[in-house]
């Protein structure tokens, strides 16, 4: 090792520390902010402690299940690497620690966003919006910090210590990446459940069938409502992206190792992550001082502030690709394939607030079609939601061509093919290395969701909830285009690991053949190839898997919601007084329940994308797991997109007709509001719940398949499916079973 490849490897160890500590003093500043008065005190505690004591009781859930699994991938290992007891034991520890800094990731942040609100809602009494900006921002910047710094000091730790004492680092790293998604999966189908089953029973029963505002203290579910804020918005996006980042930056250092690429290619995905750390410190910076322009003004600081992260990478990406690379080819390569995954994000949030936002021709049509029905407003919404897909496939599509490409002809070693894998992968790292400017610009949004709420609850003056509001208006709008930035990453992530996980399957079935060998593509091609029937059949197991995991999750929101439903009807008839404002209701009864029920709901969609890939692979065939893989790929990236996009866009149309932007509309309360509150409704659980969620399913799928690649190829040997063969007589036996699985699922 040479000492600037070494520093490269030292270098985002110092740099994820100093992030941590940055993220740590943000968070003191925030906590030492005034919190209000005692009321408003009170009502951010019980949001604060509802929505730990949720996460809590879903660690203990997840703790038997993990415990299992790191059982499992250590017995996998071991056999499946001819008893090799070191890697079987580092890929357990690499489970473990994925899933506690994934689990770490949403506590941290959320233990911060929920202690926020209250210090936003009195920054904006004392300093107006430019004070409540700084406050909601600084708090939604000690989740992204955080959860970038952790990422990537887990990974670099890992991959130095690792590195140091196996060859098989790579195959032991790589089951980080399944534990991070392991519990992303379940912080964001949980969490999912619990925020939109407590909307909805908060607006059902408050709303419609008692008549009072959103927000209102006399709603039993108006806690739990603001705590879903945090559990799903702010928990569950910090581990889904904290996810993918591990995902990506473990994907490509697999390859990597696969591949037997130089140690320069290895280290540079790190540095480049951490050059992104630096510039969103620096980003960061920018969100302060006077904010002039009212809501617009804001708006545009921070997106100046992604601005100013993208353009500091951008020149550091260059620098260390010049100081690493001694080829200039190779230079350009790597320095263009990153640039383009960050200019990806961009293009992703822009094309999703073309489609979520109020000023945009999509919403305005939504709003339009509530004047004649609430089916126009659901079919609208549904539409838009279809195409704000496709333009984001295409520019997904455009940047994995191009960044092959100049892999494949500007590297070209060890051989073009897998140079130009190795040119996606890095453009893959150049879009979810900012993730930290982006969760924090996210996270911003539940922060000021729950101080307007807060201040509403509070009874503050008129002066501070126009502030609050104006800040609650950019954060749907930051809710919304951070979930398709999300999404993309998720696509983009998977795709990384999907290409790992056939040349691991290809290294366990042709030892002894080098990994650039035209005879390892040409078995690679001619295994993977769309006419094999046994990866068709994988492809449509993996599309059910998206379809069934949809409707599982849509449909435990309906089931928690209806239990909430009657609770709050229970309380309105048994205790007197609450609607007259004269007794409190009982929130802590309707978090309990809301938690009960979404804690026992996750729990079929969470095993179910676990158990089915492993199940494919090891009795019809890594072939058929390959095609399992490539259907949940291809059908729950623009699933998600749909999803997310359609219900951001009924949100925004309900409130658009709210604040009067065209009065012909008739404004809160007519005929229209009515119908586009029907159409935000059909939505909550597309946009925060299902849409989400899908997310880690297509990560889970991918990571447990890489994990498992070895016990699959030895257990397809002794079922008598070689190099991939399809064995008619294995599906015959077992289609049976499978089935009556399916139907228990379902």
């Amino acid at each position: 090792m040479t000492s600037l490849t070494l520093v490269a490897e030292i270098l985002p160890v110092i740099i994820s520390i100093l992030g941590i500590i940055y993220g740590a003093w943000a968070a003191s500043w925030v906590l030492r902010q005034d919190a209000g008065t005692d009321k408003m005190k009170e009502i951010s505690n019980l949001i604060a402690e509802g929505a730990k004591t949720f996460l809590l009781r879903e660690y203990k859930t997840i703790l038997p299940i993990g415990v299992v699994l790191a059982v499992l991938i250590l017995l996998a290992y071991y056999l499946g690497f001819s008893g090799n007891i070191l890697v079987a034991a580092l890929a357990m520890i690499s489970f473990a620690l994925g899933a506690l800094g994934s689990g770490m990731a949403g506590y941290i942040g959320m233990y911060v966003t929920t202690r926020s609100a209250s210090r936003t809602a009195q920054a904006a009494s004392k300093a107006g919006l430019g004070g409540a900006l700084m406050v909601s921002y600084r708090a939604g910047s000690v989740m992204g910090t955080m959860l970038a710094s952790t990422a990537l000091l887990v990974v670099s730790v890992l991959f130095a210590a690792y590195r140091a004492v196996t060859g098989l680092w790579g195959e032991a790293l790589i089951a980080t990446a399944f534990g991070a998604s392991l519990m992303s999966l379940f912080i964001r189908v949980a969490g999912g459940i619990y925020t939109k089953a407590a909307d909805w029973g908060a607006d059902i029963v408050g709303k419609v069938e008692a008549g009072i505002p959103e927000d209102d203290p006399r709603n039993p579910a108006t806690i739990a409502d603001n705590v879903g804020d945090n559990v799903g918005d702010v928990a569950g996006m910090a581990s889904d992206v904290y996810e993918s980042l591990v995902v990506v930056l473990t994907g490509t250092l697999l390859l990597t190792a696969v591949f037997h690429m130089p140690l320069r290619f290895t280290v540079f995905p790190l540095l480049v992550t951490a050059a992104a750390l630096i510039s969103t410190l620096i980003g960061m910076q920018v969100v302060r001082g006077k904010i002039e322009g009212g809501a617009a003004g804001a708006m545009r600081r921070l997106n100046l502030s992604l601005y100013t992260t993208v353009t500091v990478t951008a020149v550091l990406v260059i620098i260390g690709a010049a100081v690493i690379f001694h080829s200039a080819s190779v230079m350009a390569a790597v320095m263009i394939s990153d640039i383009l995954g960050m200019l990806t994000a961009i293009a992703v949030l822009h094309i999703t607030e073309n489609y979520t936002h109020y000023t945009h021709e999509p919403v305005k049509n939504i709003a339009r079609q509530a004047t004649i029905s609430a089916s126009n407003v659901v079919v609208t919404g549904y539409s838009y939601g279809l195409m704000s897909a496709v333009p984001v496939l295409l520019v997904v599509a455009l940047v994995l061509g191009a960044s092959f490409a100049l892999g494949y002809y500007l590297i070209g070693a060890p051989n073009p093919f897998m140079a130009g894998i190795y040119g996606t992968a890095m453009a893959s790292t150049g879009l979810l290395s900012i993730a930290g400017i982006v969760i924090t610009i996210d996270s911003f949004g539940p922060v000021s969701d729950n101080a307007s709420g807060l201040a509403e609850m509070s009874g503050l003056p008129e002066q501070v909830r126009e502030a609050t509001d104006a800040l609650d208006a950019i954060g749907n709008t930051t809710k919304a285009t951070t979930k398709g930035y999300a999404i993309a990453s998720a696509g983009l992530a998977a795709l990384v690991l999907f290409i790992g996980f056939v040349y691991e399957i290809i290294e366990r079935i042709m030892p002894g053949y080098p990994v650039a060998s035209s005879e390892v593509l040409h078995t690679i091609l001619l295994n993977t190839s769309v006419l094999r029937p046994d990866l068709l059949v994988g492809a449509f197991i993996g599309a059910a898997l998206v379809y069934t995991f949809s409707s599982r999750t849509l449909m435990s929101v309906s089931r928690t919601a209806m239990e909430l439903v009657e609770e709050i009807r229970r309380q309105f008839k048994e205790i007197p007084g609450i609607l007259e404002g004269k007794n409190k209701p009982d929130y802590a009864r309707a978090v309990d329940i809301v938690t009960g029920h979404a804690l026992r709901e996750f729990m079929v969609p969470g095993l179910m994308a676990v158990i089915v890939p492993v199940l494919v692979g090891l009795l019809l065939g890594w072939v058929a797991l390959v095609g399992l893989i490539l259907g949940t790929i291809l059908l729950g990236f623009p699933r998600a997109l749909l999803m997310a996009n359609a219900g951001g866009a009924w949100d925004n149309a309900k409130k658009y007709i709210e604040a009067k932007m065209d009065p012909s509309l008739g404004g809160k309360g007519g005929p229209a509001h009515k119908n586009a509150v029907i159409g935000d409704v059909v939505g909550d659980p597309f946009k925060d719940t299902t849409g989400p969620s899908l997310n880690p399913l297509i990560k889970v799928v991918n990571t447990v398949s890489v994990v498992f690649a070895a016990a699959v190829v030895s257990t397809n040997a002794a079922l008598g499916i070689k190099m991939g063969l399809f064995s008619y007589a294995v599906l015959a036996a077992i289609a049976k079973p499978l089935i009556a699985l399916l139907l228990l699922l379902l």
